[in-house]
């Protein structure tokens, strides 16, 4: 069974690059100037393995009306490619690097679980396998529990890229502190903590549930519940950085109660509002630096104090494993526990 992969959008070129050019097929998305869409194919894809990759979001201005798509746009565009391949591939796998909807994801009053709603449409539109990093709930894969869902994690390249550029005293886990910037993050705090064999910390917050500003409920307080940072090397994770006002503010506080250097490392750096409060930052010597994957689009254009890590070798390879049909793929999922000294002393393309 042959491969073909099929690019949505016009971001993630340096995943692109990951494959011979004989396995990509050059679909042609035309946006109509009043907004409408539509999709070319210049094959149907007949008796073979297909992956359709697509960035939601991508910001990049279509090149027929200069309309910036948003995440939902994209989302129909995968529909449009599945309508125009019909039942012809054997095999159809979708790679969504950030899952759409994935902060839409817990059930509350009036309001919908589009996470959820997002897989079983992935179901009915006859995906095998839907490939996502990092997503910011993975429990949301329970919608389609019978069904193939991988959640990659860069954690092991993006560890080993702050270790030796940071030259992080690794081999002395009393001096380094994770921290999360709020409940939600905590997973993730112990997930980078078990690496080191340090302590983990987290801000407990506390929100109004009656108001609501940029999407988000207002917070009121927040306290910090773990091991002090004074003296330590502090790593801020989470999932993402959006308007970066909460990474920023965790940042803040923790420089007053006496960290040392402060590093934060997510895999999504969306930067909605821009990152001149994250170069401020990083020239005061608030944060020592910014670490962040190129597996979604980034449109900041300064990204001083900022590190872009590349992952498209890992989301390469697990494709490649993915359509071999190799078993078991725990590891090339990064979601086997492998310690600082372990990653360093065995380095290797995640």
């Amino acid at each position: 069974m042959k491969e073909k992969l099929i690019f949505i959008n016009n971001c993630l070129k340096d995943l692109q690059k990951q494959f011979n050019s004989d396995v990509i097929v050059n679909a042609e998305f035309v946006r109509f100037q009043d907004g409408a869409g539509k999709v070319v194919l210049p094959t149907e894809c007949r008796d073979q393995d297909v992956f359709i990759i697509c960035d939601v979001n991508d910001k990049t201005p279509n090149p027929y009306s200069g309309h910036v798509l948003s995440p939902d746009d994209h989302v129909r565009d995968i529909e449009r490619v599945i309508g125009a391949l019909k039942d012809n591939p054997l095999r159809k796998n979708l790679v969504v690097p950030f899952l759409p909807y994935g902060r839409q994801h817990r059930r509350r009053f009036g309001e919908p679980t589009e996470a959820a709603d997002f897989l079983r449409d992935c179901h009915y539109l006859g995906f095998r396998n839907i490939l996502t990093v990092d997503a910011h709930d993975p429990n949301v894969a329970a919608a389609i529990s019978k069904h193939n869902f991988d959640n990659m994690f860069m954690t092991n390249e993006m560890l080993y890229e702050l270790i030796t550029r940071e030259k992080l005293d690794y081999e002395h886990p009393e001096n380094i502190l994770i921290v999360a910037p709020d409940e939600g993050a905590q997973q993730r705090a112990r997930h980078y903590a078990d690496r080191f064999g340090c302590n983990h910390a987290f801000f407990s917050k506390r929100r109004d549930v009656n108001k609501i500003v940029d999407g988000k409920n207002v917070i009121i307080s927040s306290q910090f519940v773990g091991f002090s940072p004074r003296g330590k090397d502090v790593i801020i994770v989470d999932d993402m950085i959006s308007s970066g006002e909460t990474i920023l503010e965790t940042a803040r506080k923790l420089k007053k109660m006496g960290a040392n250097r402060i590093f934060i490392i997510v895999t999504f750096g969306l930067f909605t509002k821009g990152t001149e409060n994250f170069t401020k930052s990083y020239n005061k010597g608030l944060i020592n630096k910014t670490y962040i994957s190129n597996l979604t689009y980034i449109s900041a254009k300064d990204l001083t104090g900022i590190e872009v890590i590349d992952g498209t070798f890992q989301l390469a390879n697990l494709i490649n494993v993915i359509h071999e049909g190799k078993e078991n793929i725990s590891d090339d999922l990064g979601m086997v526990i492998k310690s600082a000294n372990e990653i360093v002393r065995t380095r290797r393309k995640f």
